[in-house]
């Protein structure tokens, strides 16, 4: 009965059954799975920039309050609060009757003396003629000389009076030293205003500065002449260009943030105090390799691609890499691969190491 047993244990062996050598699903003892359908790309090369972001606001690089430099009674006032100004714009108007009533004083002043001033020459000319013939007395003629000096120290005095009465007389007028809006008026009409009040504030809406926090771990790569790029919710769709100006020398207290600035001209709908988005270069690299996003695959050991010899290759291989920048759907690859490699793009986070593929080149948008 044993040798019976063993004998049909032996027919069974020779006959061989599912998975085994010989069988129709594999070699080997193995079953052979079916090749998965993927895609494939060559890695490329291209420019890689290495951006920090930031939200920052906008802020005027001036916002002048305007006061009085004469002791005057408001008699207009033209602005308003909200309103846009010029440069050189009239915004106030102050009492100029005292100050035109000293300028047309000095005014007539200075006619008197010059009057006297060419009687005098006249008269020096007449005593300096009759001294050369000795029919004038010397002291008549200094007298004389004397006067005229006199007379022409006074003009002098009397034309600084009218200089300071002109630029008191301009002072009457308030005038916008920038382009800007109204931000807060401080006087109405009737109202006395003595030397240093407050009668107007201003913030420039074209020359801007722009202030954006990074945290203190990445002050290391923050320099001075760096491209920034600039959008603000206020202007969508509007990205502005612009240049690092400097970085703030002390990190905030209560954030612990470094500031870097950059000044620019209003580019057209701008305002101040609006939030700012920046994107910050730190670093170019123009030759890096990348690859789609959907090639990198996460495995225990870290960041992996799948790699074939050639789009005809039926066998992908894992290779352990290390990414850098992602943006636009690509994944920049510092190592682990080389320029013009092939890589699984869809169908990669099913393979493991080894895997049969069926491979077709991808699709380039």
């Amino acid at each position: 009965m044993k040798a019976a047993v063993l004998m049909f244990a032996a027919v069974l062996a020779g006959c061989g059954g599912p998975g085994q050598e010989g069988g129709p699903e594999g070699t080997a003892g193995r079953i052979l799975k079916p090749p998965v359908a993927v895609t494939v790309q060559a890695a490329a090369v291209t420019e890689v920039r290495s951006e920090l972001f930031s939200v920052g606001r906008i802020v005027s690089r001036n916002t002048p309050t305007l006061a009085a430099e004469i002791n005057a009674r408001v008699t207009e006032v033209r602005v308003d609060e909200g309103r846009q100004v010029t440069r050189g714009q009239v915004l106030i108007l102050l009492d100029k009757t005292a100050f035109e009533l000293a300028r047309q004083e000095a005014e007539a002043e200075i006619q008197r003396l010059r009057a006297s001033i060419a009687n005098e020459e006249r008269r020096v000319e007449r005593y300096r003629d009759l001294k050369t013939r000795d029919m004038m007395p010397e002291e008549r003629l200094d007298d004389a000389e004397a006067q005229l000096a006199v007379d022409r120290a006074s003009l002098d005095a009397a034309q600084a009076r009218l200089a300071i009465a002109r630029d008191r007389l301009a002072k009457t007028e308030l005038v916008s030293p920038v382009d800007g809006v109204v931000e807060e008026r401080h006087v109405s009409v009737g109202d006395y205003v003595q030397t240093g009040g407050a009668l107007i504030t201003l913030t420039d809406t074209v020359d801007l500065r722009v202030e954006l926090p990074f945290p203190e771990t990445v002050g290391h790569l923050l320099s001075a002449g760096q491209s920034l790029y600039l959008e603000s919710p206020i202007a969508p769709g509007m990205i502005i260009e612009s240049k690092a100006g400097y970085i703030r020398p002390q990190v905030g207290a209560m954030n612990r943030s470094l500031v870097v600035m950059t000044e620019l001209s209003n580019p057209g709908r701008w305002r101040p105090q609006a939030t700012v988005e920046a994107r910050l270069v730190v670093d170019i690299r123009p030759d890096a390799i990348v690859v789609p996003a959907t090639s990198v695959i996460e495995r225990p050991a870290g960041h992996v691609v799948y790699s074939v010899d050639s789009p005809q290759s039926e066998q992908a291989w894992q290779r352990l890499v290390e990414t850098g920048v992602s943006r636009d759907g690509m994944v920049e690859i510092r190592q682990g691969l080389e320029p013009g490699m092939w890589v699984v793009v869809e169908g990669a986070a099913y393979l493991t190491d080894g895997a049969r593929v069926a491979a077709q080149v991808a699709t380039r948008e």
